[in-house]
């Protein structure tokens, strides 16, 4: 799973980044408002641990934007100011908890999982998008007929990422970095025998191609 972590203290920064790392999670870290608003919307996140007391561009602003621009991932505040109108406000805004500054992180860590676990979707851990839906479990697409169809890892990988925000055209580049591979001068056309093999499940006009931008899933 990938997490952003937007803090601008270093050091609890790095700290987090350490400790998640550890439990297996992939780790951004943004440092300022701009920059997490940045990484949240060019990249797909499994959830955002997100500070109040931002430079640049403050956090319930940063939190805001993204409700406003229909990003849907699970958003825990973890901050400093930890009244209760805070609280409220940032709920209002569309974070999904909040948790106040000092904090033990097995605690940090729950509230996590409990936001992870409410972001799945309400059929049991599924994406499901015009007709198709991807169990995250296993890891299997089932066609609008009801046929099952077997993934290898970088597929759902790819899929995945496609499917979670349609219509949204994502680069090679990304595609490539969120299945884990950055070297990409060396990747050739690794995300084009991807995107063929999926097509050859899914149909040529399910995944289009943007011609010099990308690849998106069409929701029709």
């Amino acid at each position: 799973m990938r997490l952003l972590i937007v803090e601008d203290e270093t050091a609890l920064g790095e700290f987090l980044r350490s400790q998640f790392k550890h439990q297996g999670f992939v780790v951004d870290v943004a440092a300022d408002g701009e920059q997490a608003l940045y990484l949240a919307q060019e990249f797909s996140y499994d959830a955002i641990i997100l500070d109040l007391g931002l430079p640049k561009t403050p956090g319930l602003v940063v939190l805001k934007t993204l409700r406003d621009k229909g990003l849907t991932t699970p958003i825990l505040i973890l901050t400093a100011r930890n009244s209760w109108q805070q609280r409220v406000e940032g709920l209002q805004l569309g974070a999904d908890d909040y948790i106040g500054k000092p904090f033990q992180f097995e605690e940090l860590t729950a509230r996590l999982q409990a936001c992870l676990r409410r972001g799945q979707s309400p059929l049991l851990n599924q994406l499901q998008v015009a007709g198709w839906c991807l169990e995250l479990d296993n890891k299997t697409l089932i066609d609008p007929q009801g046929a099952v169809h077997s993934l290898t890892a970088s597929e759902f990988r790819v899929l995945r990422l496609l499917m979670k925000q349609p219509e949204r055209v994502f680069s090679k580049e990304q595609i490539l970095q969120q299945i884990g591979n950055q070297d990409y001068e060396s990747e050739g056309n690794l995300v084009e025998v991807y995107i063929r093999r999926l097509r050859q499940i899914v149909g040529k006009h399910q995944i289009q191609t943007q011609r010099g931008l990308g690849y998106r899933f069409m929701p029709e």
